[in-house]
């Protein structure tokens, strides 16, 4: 009697050789993913940033060698620690605890400026960037956080700023010296010919530079030139009559020189009153009357 037991069907040779090749090429691919993966994960543990994973309750999971050298111990060392208060000791913990909130609210802290402490007591700014990891039952589970130190670039920009309004602070006060120059004619005369407009500012600088010249020269007359004011209105020859008042406290005369004709025409439809203050055409007549007076 014969055996009828139906044998296994055996393999043929080559559904093993395809099975071979088929675990090869995963192989080859596991391998490219963790040769990516190493790389990966030597940019991020050397990167020149703060880069820290950490639970929803601020324990650390991983923190890179930037975050070592801040903290001042090894991410063994700080696993499963709350280095938040290491890192924002004292008041520095308020703004993080604004940071944590506005997040909360899904308000932007994309690059949000940050104070930190390093384990040497130096204060360092962080540019912060975060993002919320969930899992697949939609719990939160980490919190990545990117941090690159700006404390140089803020530095840098402080002094750039400081320098600039210290340059226009000059420039300006060159400007408002050129624009009210006062000219010594002779040990009793002096005459400051104006060029430009004139506004309320430096209608007030006319007058100090005025007094304090005359002051410091003890004059005994001072001319003031207009030829080269473009326009004269009510405020222009305001100016000239306080400046005028002013000379004549201190005991000076004042000459008003440069009156074309139709600044001439202009003092007299506004009603200017110029009792008291002598009017010559040209600085040189001007300069001349005074010297006669001398």
């Amino acid at each position: 009697m014969h055996d009828t037991t139906a044998s296994p069907p055996q393999e043929s040779d080559s559904e093993i050789q395809a099975l071979r090749r088929r675990v090869a090429d995963l192989e080859r691919a596991i391998a490219v993913i963790e040769q990516e993966r190493d790389v990966f994960k030597h940019v991020v543990q050397h990167a020149p940033a703060f880069i820290s994973r950490l639970t929803p309750d601020g324990r650390t999971i991983y923190a890179n060698a930037t975050c070592e050298r801040l903290v001042g111990k090894t991410s063994e060392e700080i696993a499963g620690t709350n280095i938040i208060p290491v890192l924002y000791p004292g008041e520095l913990i308020d703004a993080v605890e604004e940071y944590m909130k506005i997040a909360a609210e899904g308000g932007d802290v994309s690059d949000y400026e940050l104070t930190i402490q390093s384990h040497t007591g130096e204060l360092r700014t962080l540019a912060w960037n975060s993002y919320h990891r969930f899992g697949a039952d939609g719990a939160l589970q980490e919190v990545v956080s990117f941090g690159v130190d700006v404390t140089d670039r803020k530095r840098e920009e402080h002094e750039r700023r400081r320098l600039q309004e210290e340059i226009i602070a000059v420039q300006a006060a060159t400007l408002a010296e050129l624009s009210t120059p006062l000219i010594p004619i002779s040990a009793k005369i002096v005459a400051m010919p104006l060029i430009g407009s004139i506004d309320a500012a430096r209608a007030q600088r006319i007058i100090d530079t005025l007094l304090s010249g005359i002051s410091e020269a003890r004059a005994t007359t001072a001319i003031l030139d207009i030829t080269g004011v473009a326009v004269v209105d009510t405020q222009v020859a305001d100016a000239l009559l306080k400046a005028a008042r002013a000379v004549r406290l201190l005991g000076a005369e004042v000459i008003l020189t440069g009156i074309r004709p139709d600044v001439a025409q202009t003092l007299v439809n506004l009603g200017t009153n110029l009792e008291g203050i002598v009017t010559r055409a040209t600085l040189q007549s001007g300069i001349a009357f005074a010297m006669q007076q001398g």
